[in-house]
C-alpha cells in the first residue's frame, strides 16, 4: 500500500559493494549526509536535523553518534552491532517525513522519561509496510525552534507492531489525528 505511495530509494546492501564495508559505509554516510543534514528536511515548517551529540567509536572508527546509532542495535551504547536491515533502509527516513501526511504514515505524540527522569514529549513517525520508526523532539534553538531525529529504527516483531498500533489508535482517540 505505502510503497505505491511514497517513492523510497532501492535499499543500499552490502552485496552492492562487493562486501567491503568501508565502501558501504562510505556510501551510507554519503546519503545520511545528503538526507539529514543537507537535505532541508521540514516538520511542520520546522527545521528536522539528527540529534548532535558525541563521536563514537564503532568497528574502530570514529562517527557521528547519531550515524552510529541509525545503523546499529543494542542497548547499551558500548556494546551494539552493525544492524545490516537499518543500514539498507537509512534512505527512507527522509521520504518518510517528508510524506507524513498520508493514512500509511501514522503520526502522534508520546511522553517518555528521559536519563534525568524528566518527561520528554516526543513525535512518533511510523510507517508500518516498510517497518521503519523515526522519532523526532523539538529543541529551542538560538533562533529558532528545530526538530532532532532522536532515533530511527525497525519494528519487525508482530507483538511490538500490535503495541504501536494500540499506541497510535489510543492516541488519536484520545486527542484526533495530528494530520
Amino acid at each position: 500500500m505505502c510503497e505505491n505511495l511514497i517513492d523510497f530509494p532501492e535499499l543500499i546492501t552490502l552485496n552492492e559493494f562487493g562486501g567491503n564495508y568501508e565502501e558501504y559505509e562510505n556510501a551510507l554516510l554519503e546519503l545520511y549526509e545528503a538526507d539529514l543534514w543537507k537535505g532541508g528536511l521540514t516538520f511542520f515548517g520546522l527545521n528536522v536535523v539528527p540529534r548532535v551529540h558525541k563521536r563514537f567509536e564503532f568497528n574502530g572508527k570514529t562517527l557521528d553518534w547519531t550515524f552510529a546509532h541509525f545503523t546499529s542495535k543494542g542497548e547499551i551504547e558500548e556494546d551494539r552491532e552493525l544492524d545490516l536491515r537499518r543500514c539498507e533502509k537509512i534512505g527512507f527516513i527522509k521520504p518518510i517525513i517528508e510524506n507524513i501526511h498520508l493514512d500509511c504514515v501514522k503520526v502522534w505524540e508520546n511522553t517518555r522519561l528521559d536519563k534525568k527522569n524528566k518527561p520528554q514529549t516526543s513525535v512518533v513517525i511510523w510507517c508500518e509496510c516498510v517497518n521503519c520508526k523515526i522519532v523526532l523532539t523539538k529543541k529551542n534553538g538560538k533562533n529558532s525552534e528545530y526538530y532532532v531525529i532522536t532515533t530511527f529504527y525497525l519494528i519487525n516483531s508482530p507483538s511490538k507492531i500490535l503495541k504501536h498500533n494500540n499506541e497510535y489508535d489510543e492516541y488519536v482517540a484520545k486527542f484526533g489525528k495530528i494530520i
